[in-house]
């Protein structure tokens, strides 16, 4: 399983961020939970590392993405890819999250 992001450069300049800065934010909680980063250019894509929390640790950080204002602004994409190889685009549920926190 893995999961996908992508950035619209535009958004992150306007909103005050850099990519490196947002790249750096998201690497720092993903690989801190045990997760891989297997993909950083155009597409910032992180792996399960076969840890039996690895599921529970990356739908923790995905929703934890979608409850931020600054990655709904500056995100183009983001899919959760599972181990049949259904994609879920997650950032399309994102009103979803954004509505439990009001």
């Amino acid at each position: 399983m893995k999961v996908e992001m992508t950035f619209n450069n535009a958004a992150v300049s306007s909103n005050g961020y850099t990519i490196t800065d947002i790249y750096q934010t998201i690497k720092k909680a993903f690989i801190g939970s045990g997760l891989k980063c297997c993909s950083e250019d155009d597409t910032l894509s992180f792996e399960d590392g076969g840890g039996e929390k690895d599921y529970a640790n990356m739908w923790k950080l995905i929703l934890s993405l979608l409850r931020s204002p600054w990655f709904i602004k500056c995100a183009s994409s983001c899919v959760f890819v599972d181990d049949d190889d259904s994609e879920e685009d997650v950032l399309s549920q994102a009103w979803k999250v954004q509505k439990q926190l009001a």
